[in-house]
C-alpha cells in the first residue's frame, strides 16, 4: 500500500495562524528579551515589527487563497482558512500595540 505524503496545500489553510503566532511571538520576545539584557536594541522595535507583520501578511495570504480555493461551504479546509484569518488579524493587533509600545516609551529609560 502507497502511501501519499500531504502537499504544500494541506498547509495553506494553517498558514495565517501558524504565521502569527511566529510572528506575534518572535517580535514580543525578541523586543523584551533584547530590552531587558541590552536596551541598546530598543530602537529596533519598529523594524522588528514591521517584519512581524509582513510574515503576517504573508501567512494570510495563503489562507485566503485556501479559502478561495474550497468552494464547498461544508469544506473543514474552509473553516479553518476562516478559523486561521481571524486569528492572523488578532496577532496583527498584537503586533501593532507592541509596535505603538515602542514608539511611545523609550528603549531606556533613565
Amino acid at each position: 500500500m502507497a502511501v501519499s505524503r500531504e502537499t504544500f496545500a494541506g498547509f495553506k489553510p494553517w498558514a495565517g495562524l501558524v504565521a502569527g503566532m511566529a510572528g506575534a511571538g518572535l517580535q514580543h520576545q525578541g523586543i523584551s528579551d533584547s530590552m531587558h539584557f541590552d536596551c541598546h536594541y530598543g530602537n529596533a522595535d519598529m523594524l522588528v515589527g514591521i517584519a512581524a507583520l509582513v510574515l503576517i501578511a504573508a501567512g494570510a495570504a495563503l489562507s485566503w487563497s485556501a479559502l478561495r480555493s474550497h468552494r464547498d461551504p461544508a469544506s473543514a479546509r474552509r473553516f479553518v482558512a476562516h478559523m486561521s484569518l481571524i486569528g492572523a488579524a488578532f496577532f496583527a493587533v498584537m503586533v501593532g500595540w507592541q509596535i505603538m509600545a515602542g514608539v511611545i516609551l523609550p528603549a531606556c529609560l533613565p
